[in-house]
C-alpha cells in the first residue's frame, strides 16, 4: 500500500529560493547567513499558511548545513535531511497552542543550557507564540535577555499584537504578507503539471481565491478537487463539488440589472436557490463582481482583478453598459443590504428585495456632462422657436429703437413726446407683454 502525502507537505519549500513570494524576508535571511550576522531571536508574523514555520526550518537548515552556499542549504546532507524529517536533535519545534504554560517554557530553559549535540546552533521554533500565558512569556523573556551564543529562537505568530512588547523588542521582526491570487495560481499550475493533472485557468484562479492568501489552504482545496474530479479538473465540476456559484451567474444577474428586468432576476435567483445556492456566498460574489466592474470602468487596471484573462475580457465588455455613477449607486444598495442579509433569519427574502432595488436603478443614469449638453440643446431649440414666433414684434421694437438712436445721436435732444412714444411702442410689443 502506497503512502499518500498531501501536496502542502510534498511541495513544501526546502530552500529560500523555493518560497513563494516573501522575497524581502528570504533575501534578508540569506544575507545574514552569508555574513554570519545571525540574531538570537526572530519574530515571523503573518496570516496562516504563508510560510512562517517553513522559513524558520529553512533558516535552521542553512545555519547547520556543512555545504551551505550563498545562504542556501544543500538539502542533501544528513543535517538537512534530519531537519526535513523533523528528527534533528538540535532543532526543536513547539506548538504554543497546546504547550503554553510556564512548565513548558521551563523545559525549554533546561534544554537551552545544553550545547548542540550535532549542529552549530541549537534552534527553537515556537509556533503560535501569542498563545503563551503571561507567566510563560516572563520565563521566555529571561532566555531572550541573555541567550548563549549557540542559541537561536524563531517565534511565529498570526497575532503579533498579543505578544508583550518586551518580547518583541528583543527580536528581529519580519511581517509576512498574504500571497496574491496570481502567485498562488502560478504555483498551483506548476504543481498540477508535476501531478499530471489537467486544469483550466478559471479553475486555478478559483482555487487560488479560496485559499484567501494562504498557499497551504489552496493546496488543500486542490487535493480535494483532484480526489473528486480525477486527473482532469473543469470549472463546471469544480463549482459543483464546492457548491459555489460560477462567475457566469453574476454576469447573468448584471444583464438583468442593466435591462431593469426584475422578473427575470428574481426567477433566475430562485432557480439558483432551489439548486442549493448559499445565499451569503452569492451576495459576497455579487458585491465582488460590481467591485471588479468599477475597477475596470474607472481605472482600466486589470491587474487589480484576480481573474483569468477570459473573465477580464467579459468585464471589459460589460463595463461599456454601465456608467461609473450607476455602478456606485448599485454598490450603495449592496452596502446597505449587507448587514440586513447577514443578520437576517430569512436571507432569501432580503436578497430578493435587494435584487429588485438593483434592477430599479435608472438604466438611463447619465454623466452630468451629458445632462448639461442636452439642456443646452433644449434651450437653444426653445429660443429659436421663440424668436421665430415673435419675429414681427421684435422687428417693430428694433426699428423703433433704431429710429430713436438716430434722434439721440442728432444735434438736438429728443422731445418729451418722442420719448413717451418710444416707450409706448416698446411696452405694446407682443414680446414684452405679461400674462
Amino acid at each position: 500500500m502506497s503512502t499518500y502525502t498531501v501536496s502542502a507537505r510534498k511541495y513544501r519549500p526546502q530552500k529560500f529560493s523555493e518560497v513563494t513570494s516573501q522575497e524581502f524576508v528570504t533575501q534578508t535571511m540569506k544575507n545574514a547567513v552569508v555574513a554570519g550576522k545571525i540574531a538570537h531571536s526572530y519574530l515571523l508574523s503573518g496570516p496562516r499558511g504563508v510560510g512562517k514555520t517553513t522559513i524558520a526550518r529553512i533558516l535552521a537548515k542553512a545555519l547547520n548545513c556543512p555545504n551551505q552556499k550563498d545562504g542556501e542549504p544543500c538539502d542533501n546532507c544528513e543535517s538537512c535531511s534530519e531537519i526535513k524529517r523533523s528528527i534533528h536533535p538540535d532543532v526543536i519545534e513547539i506548538d504554543a497552542a497546546s504547550r503554553r504554560g510556564i512548565d513548558d517554557i521551563r523545559d525549554i530553559q533546561e534544554a537551552a543550557k545544553a550545547h548542540p549535540m550535532k549542529a552549530n546552533f541549537k534552534f527553537f521554533i515556537i509556533d503560535e507564540v501569542h498563545m503563551l500565558t503571561q507567566q510563560a512569556f516572563n520565563a521566555l523573556l529571561k532566555i531572550l535577555e541573555e541567550p548563549p551564543p549557540y542559541l537561536v529562537f524563531v517565534l511565529a505568530t498570526t497575532n503579533p499584537e498579543k505578544i508583550p512588547a518586551t518580547i518583541v523588542s528583543r527580536c528581529q521582526r519580519f511581517p509576512l504578507q498574504r500571497l496574491r491570487v496570481s502567485e498562488i495560481s502560478g504555483k498551483l499550475k506548476e504543481i498540477s503539471k508535476e501531478e499530471k493533472v489537467k486544469i483550466d485557468d478559471e479553475s486555478l484562479f478559483l482555487i487560488a481565491k479560496l485559499g484567501d492568501g494562504a498557499l497551504r489552504d489552496a493546496l488543500g482545496v486542490f487535493d480535494s478537487a483532484v480526489s473528486y474530479c480525477g486527473e482532469k479538473i473543469t470549472i463546471d465540476d469544480l463549482v459543483s463539488f464546492l457548491n459555489i456559484p460560477q462567475k457566469e451567474i453574476y454576469f447573468s444577474i448584471a444583464e438583468f440589472i442593466n435591462s431593469g428586468d426584475v422578473k427575470g432576476a428574481l426567477n433566475y435567483f430562485n432557480e439558483l436557490s432551489a439548486r442549493g445556492l448559499d445565499i451569503q456566498t452569492f451576495f459576497n460574489g455579487l458585491t465582488e463582481h460590481f467591485r471588479d466592474l468599477l475597477i475596470i470602468k474607472s481605472t482600466s487596471e486589470e491587474e487589480l482583478i484576480d481573474e483569468p484573462d477570459s473573465i477580464k475580457e467579459k468585464f471589459s465588455a460589460e463595463a461599456e453598459l454601465f456608467s461609473i455613477d450607476r455602478i456606485l449607486r448599485l454598490m450603495k444598495i449592496l452596502s446597505d443590504a449587507e448587514n440586513r442579509i447577514r443578520l437576517s433569519s430569512n436571507q432569501k427574502i432580503f436578497v430578493e428585495v435587494m435584487l429588485a432595488e438593483l434592477c430599479r436603478v435608472d438604466a438611463e443614469v447619465r454623466d452630468l456632462s451629458e445632462i448639461i449638453t442636452e439642456l443646452k440643446g433644449s434651450k437653444k431649440k426653445f429660443l429659436t422657436e421663440v424668436d421665430s414666433t415673435n419675429a414681427p414684434a421684435k422687428t417693430e421694437v428694433h426699428s423703433a429703437v433704431k429710429t430713436n438712436e438716430k434722434s439721440v445721436s442728432g444735434e438736438s435732444s429728443p422731445s418729451k413726446d418722442e420719448i413717451v412714444s418710444t416707450l409706448k411702442q416698446l411696452f405694446d410689443a407682443e414680446e414684452y407683454k405679461f400674462n
